[in-house]
């Protein structure tokens, strides 16, 4: 059975982002990633939540992200909203924007 395989020709990444998340701080993303349209970001180390209504998750509430998984947001509207929020012990999510190369 073969495997299929899609790229993203018009796509530029932008710095990559490192979120860690220790304490029961929320931390949302920077500026830098909310230039994007297209986030691919991975959970390590432990779950973690996200809400993107401007409203902090908490541990127990939020969108529910499993660890040692990665996950795409595409059409990113750039909003500052999107929050994260560790649900066990310490996280760490590395999010690699993208912004589409037309732009």
């Amino acid at each position: 059975m073969s495997v299929l395989r899609r790229g993203w020709s018009a796509l530029s990444p932008l710095a990559l982002q490192t979120i860690t998340l220790a304490n029961s701080t929320a931390l949302g993303v920077n500026s830098t990633t909310r230039g994007a349209h297209v986030l691919h970001f991975s959970v390590e180390t432990n779950d973690v939540r996200y809400r993107s209504d401007g409203t902090n998750p908490a541990l127990t509430t939020g969108v529910l992200l499993q660890k040692d998984m990665d996950y795409w947001f595409l059409n990113y509207n750039g909003t500052s909203k999107l929050i994260f929020q560790r649900s066990t012990g310490s996280a760490k999510i590395y999010i690699q924007p993208y912004q589409y190369t037309a732009e």
